[in-house]
């Protein structure tokens, strides 16, 4: 059975992988939930930890700040 904790876990995995977005913390938590529960499904095993590693899609839109320059003082 998928813990809370495992998917708490996983769901913060992915807002780092994402490079930390504001404001997408329950689209992260339903991902990560239905990620670990798929693969329990599939598998047939309970998962004791959350992986480790995991292949997860790319997200849709990335917002890069790289690049930007600082605005300087006047």
């Amino acid at each position: 059975m998928v813990t809370e904790e495992q998917i708490r876990a996983l769901a913060y995995t992915i807002w780092e992988q994402e490079g930390h977005p504001h404001g997408k913390h329950e689209e992260h938590y339903l991902r990560a939930k239905q990620i670990l529960e798929e693969k329990e499904k599939t598998s047939g095993v309970d998962f004791k930890e959350p992986p480790s590693v995991i292949n997860l899609p790319p997200p849709t839109k990335r917002r890069s700040f790289l690049g930007r320059k600082k605005k300087e003082d006047s």
